[in-house]
């Protein structure tokens, strides 16, 4: 099932930058919140729906929920943005223009090397600007139909969403009080941004795996437990996930749409290090070129061990992978194993690694 979930004030998600008590005074924050996080609040709207804590330890719904050290069949998707459509990340196969108010992102150019191109990137491909205009990394969203059109290879340049459309931050001042003198901690005061969505403005996130999830409801969503209403929708992403494409030189594009956590960073653990050739979903695959955003820091707490996890880099939404398949694999095979599937390394349940085809011009 799919559904939209829309706060009911502000909301706080936290980077994985550490924030002491004490010794920060300010704390990151991120939006859309990482794949984890709503998988964390689904899995507890359950555990309390059915139950309670213990039950859970006790591994009562060990199947679906799965145990504090196991996970059960419980899957999502997402979560993705929703402004009256869904909204993605730009693409980091597409630059913006600097020095320009002009809102739109340009298509970098897939070629091979040159012979002239002096560095250590190993990969047969690369992408590159070819006009004199000085170019920047993408902000903002795509949205659904420019997105369908870019996987789609038709057009040069798509209209982008700057974030400001769908969110703003707001500042909140805190301090420390002693618990038995209820007067101010000299040294505790700290200062956190909310994030407050515009009005119409949601995630949409799928849900697989579990029977009896409500099609209405409301949850606890990141920092401060902040409500969040949640209901059942009609699939805005059919139209996405029921595209044609046509693969039929061999190569395409895996755009990532959640963060992914890979074991070699930046290089899914079934591509080899050496020639970049691996196998996936039983096709063989060589990757060929890749645009990636800075990687960024993903951990949590533990709430069995009661400690934090560990930190690991991510690659960023947005970040697009080129492979060329070698096996004879048909477009619908490379379809079924990678669009709109989670390809993560690590914790693919949880939502890490959605990834959407494309087509990609030769």
């Amino acid at each position: 099932m799919l559904i939209r979930i829309a706060p009911l004030d502000t909301l706080f998600f936290r980077t994985g930058r550490p924030f002491v008590r004490g010794e920060d005074t300010w704390a990151d924050v991120i939006f859309p919140p990482f794949p984890s996080t709503l998988y964390g609040a689904i899995r507890s709207f359950m555990i309390f729906r059915r139950g309670s804590l213990d039950d859970f330890y006790k591994g009562k719904w060990k199947d679906d929920l799965g145990t504090p050290k196991s996970k059960g069949s419980l899957s999502i998707k997402g979560p993705l943005l929703f402004g009256g459509e869904v909204q993605f990340n730009v693409p980091r196969d597409l630059v913006s223009l600097k020095h320009t108010k002009n809102p739109a992102s340009y298509r970098l150019n897939f070629s091979r090397k040159s012979e002239l191109f002096i560095s250590n990137y190993n990969l047969d491909r690369m992408l590159f600007w070819q006009k004199k205009d000085v170019v920047d990394e993408p902000g903002g969203y795509l949205t659904l139909i420019n997105f369908i059109d870019y996987l789609k290879n038709r057009g040069e340049s798509f209209s982008t969403v700057d974030y400001g459309e769908f969110f703003c931050e707001e500042p909140k001042i805190g301090i420390a009080r002693n618990k038995t003198t209820l007067t101010v901690e000299e040294g505790y005061l700290y200062r956190i941004p909310l994030i407050r969505l515009k009005e119409g403005v949601s995630l949409v996130l799928e849900i697989d795996g579990l029977d009896d999830f409500p099609d209405k409801g409301v949850i606890q969503l990141g920092g401060e437990g902040k409500g969040a209403y949640f209901k059942e929708i009609i699939d805005p992403l059919r139209d996405l996930k029921k595209l044609d494409f046509d693969l039929s030189n061999g190569v395409f594009k895996v755009y990532l749409a959640t963060p992914a956590i890979f074991k070699n960073g930046w290089l899914p653990e079934w591509v080899n290090e050496r020639d970049y050739v691996g196998e996936f979903g039983g096709i063989r695959l060589k990757l060929l070129a890749c645009a990636l955003g800075k990687p960024i820091g993903i951990g949590g707490w533990d709430m069995a061990e009661n400690k934090p996890k560990p930190l690991r880099k991510a690659v960023p939404a947005g970040s697009v992978y080129y492979f060329k398949f070698l096996d004879g694999a048909n477009s619908e095979k490379v379809k079924d194993v990678f669009h709109f599937r989670n390809i993560s390394d690590f914790n693919p349940e949880e939502g890490f690694g959605l990834s959407i085809i494309g087509e990609v011009r030769l």
